[in-house]
C-alpha cells in the first residue's frame, strides 16, 4: 500500500470516529435533557394517574360484584320464603265457606274425641 492510501484510510477512520463521537455526545445530551426532571415528573404523574384510574376501576368492579352477590342472595332468600309460604299454605286445609258440611269436622277444638 502506498503512503497516500494509508493516509486516506487513517483520515477516513478518524472522520468516522469523530462522527460516532458526535452522535454519542448528542445521545448523552438528549439523555441529560430527558433526565432534567420535567419529563420524568410528567411520566411519574402519568403513572400515578393511571394507577389511580386502575384503582377506581377495581373499586367499581368490586362494588358491582358485591351488588350482584347481594342481589343473588336476596333473590335466594325471597325464593326460600316463597317456598316456605307455599308449603305452609298447602299444609292447612281450610273450607271454602261456612256452609261446608265437613267444616265442623275440620274446625273442631280438639282431635282427641
Amino acid at each position: 500500500m502506498s503512503r497516500s492510501r494509508i493516509d486516506e484510510g487513517a483520515y477516513e477512520f478518524l472522520r468516522r470516529v469523530q462522527i460516532l463521537d458526535d452522535e454519542y455526545d448528542q445521545m448523552r445530551n438528549s439523555l441529560a435533557v430527558h433526565n432534567n426532571g420535567h419529563e420524568i415528573l410528567a411520566e411519574i404523574q402519568a403513572v400515578r394517574e393511571r394507577e389511580a384510574a386502575e384503582a377506581e376501576e377495581r373499586e367499581r368492579l368490586e362494588a358491582e360484584e358485591r351488588e350482584r352477590q347481594d342481589a343473588a342472595a336476596r333473590e335466594q332468600r325471597e325464593a326460600i320464603a316463597r317456598s316456605i309460604a307455599a308449603r305452609r299454605a298447602n299444609d292447612r286445609a281450610a273450607p271454602l265457606d261456612d256452609d261446608d258440611p265437613e267444616a265442623e269436622y275440620y274446625q273442631r277444638k280438639s282431635w282427641l274425641v
